[in-house]
């Protein structure tokens, strides 16, 4: 038998769909890739404006 607590921790879905657009930006929240992408040019911009101080 399922623990109660965490079977109330999960949500029910609402029966709504995602549009593409939707769905793509919920992914690129979660990939993994992105989110290092992002990281990695906002450390080069931060380096960039040290160099130019």
């Amino acid at each position: 038998m399922p623990d109660k607590k965490q079977s109330e921790k999960r949500k029910e879905p609402s029966g709504t769909t995602l549009t593409v657009e939707e769905w793509i930006e919920l992914m690129n929240k979660h990939d993994r890739l992105e989110q290092y992408a992002k990281k990695r040019k906002k450390e080069r911009r931060e380096k960039r404006g040290e160099e130019r101080k």
